[in-house]
């Protein structure tokens, strides 16, 4: 359990990958490519950092795209 100061989170206003098809192959979701990790502690993240990990779910979207 975390601890320290508490400051309430409004989830509306962060930003994510999810599209709603939220099924873990293999600990990663087939609908936004995130991690059980990464999704367990998204709001936890930084702007910063969730940003980089989008920017990473996009590139590998990619490769997968083109690989087919």
């Amino acid at each position: 359990m975390r601890r320290g100061n508490k400051k309430t989170i409004n989830c509306d206003v962060i930003e994510t990958p999810c599209i709603k098809v939220c099924k873990l192959i293999n600990r990663v979701c087939i609908g936004c490519f995130r991690t059980d990790y990464q999704i367990r502690e998204w709001i936890i993240y930084t702007e910063k950092e969730r940003t980089e990990i989008i920017k990473e779910i996009q590139l590998d979207r990619c490769r997968v795209l083109s690989n087919n």
